[in-house]
């Protein structure tokens, strides 16, 4: 007969595999940082401090941060980028938009999204950062007779998520750090690289824990279900609130529950508009109308025209 405690053990053994079943990590990838600062900053206290190099240092110590999270896990850039080339569509250069665009006009490349790219490899969102603002406060002192100035250098940081979905900004964050320099006629301080370095870093490390609970929190909320997606006459383009899913069938997709608009496309056939409401995982299929048909044939095909849906527990 089992004890009480070794009862209590157990219980609570499956509650914690139970919770940490559901609380997956967040899988993001990294944007470029931008400056939002003009370029500007004291040259008596930075000297000649090259703005556009100093910002693009930014995805480095975001990487820092988020890798000593266990709520994190980083997407490589470099998989990001080989994902956006592999999705680059051009009309007609290759087998998948060759099914797309069968004409004998001009073929040109279109330009990808990445956020098709993110969801590809699965990513729940995307972090870009700006650099807001580096710059000075001053102070001055009568200490004894003696003039001091205690100047402050201020860095601030912005962190956003973007949803791989839509592009909608999920989360937002501010971070900032500051240092006190002492300045006298015998003592001028010109601070280093390193030093403007920590900054950042500090800066940065002060906006990613907001950035953590508004994701982790949103992620973990149960609000996302799965799709799949096929067509009478597949392949085909599929859109989702404007965002290109890619060519049915469409297997798996990711989405947040809740009211969504579903394009369908493909040469030679009516394009398919319809509001969905997604509140737990679906399997569609979506009946493709002809437009050879006639204006009647047409009236009545619409009419009768339903998406097949199924419910996946």
């Amino acid at each position: 007969m089992k004890t009480r405690s070794s009862i209590l053990l157990t219980s609570l053994i499956v509650l914690f595999l139970a919770l940490t079943a559901q609380a997956r990590p967040v899988r993001v990838i990294m944007l470029d940082f931008s400056d939002e600062t003009g370029g500007r900053a004291d040259s008596a206290l930075t000297g000649a401090l090259n703005a556009t190099a100093f910002t693009a240092k930014g995805p480095y110590f975001l990487q820092q941060s988020l890798l000593t999270s266990p709520e994190f896990t980083l997407i490589d850039r470099r998989d990001f980028v080989r994902q956006i080339e592999a999705l680059q569509p051009r009309d007609g250069s290759d087998p998948v938009a060759d099914t797309f665009f069968a004409t004998r006009e001009r073929r040109t490349p279109l330009s990808p999204t990445f956020f098709n790219a993110a969801r590809s490899l699965k990513g729940d969102a995307l972090i870009r950062g700006s650099l807001l603002a580096l710059s000075t406060s001053k102070q001055k002192i009568n200490q004894g007779g003696h003039q001091a100035e205690f100047t402050t250098l201020n860095l601030r940081v912005m962190l956003q998520a973007l949803d791989t979905v839509d592009g909608g900004v999920i989360a937002l964050e501010e971070g900032k750090a500051s240092r006190k320099f002492r300045q006298t006629s015998n003592v001028q301080t010109e601070i280093g690289e390193d030093d403007l370095l920590d900054l950042y870093q500090q800066a940065i490390a002060a906006a990613v824990p907001g950035i953590e609970k508004q994701l982790t929190g949103r992620l973990n909320s149960g609000g996302s279900v799965k799709i799949w997606i096929s067509t009478s006459a597949d392949p085909a383009m599929i859109e989702l609130d404007g965002i290109l899913l890619g060519s049915s069938p469409v297997e798996g997709v990711e989405v947040l529950q809740g009211d969504h608009t579903l394009t369908v496309t493909r040469p030679g056939y009516e394009t398919i508009t319809k509001k969905l409401m997604l509140d737990s995982s679906m399997k569609i299929t979506v009946p493709m109308i002809s437009n050879q048909l006639t204006a009647e044939e047409r009236k009545e095909a619409l009419s009768n025209m339903n998406l097949r849906l199924w419910k996946i527990n």
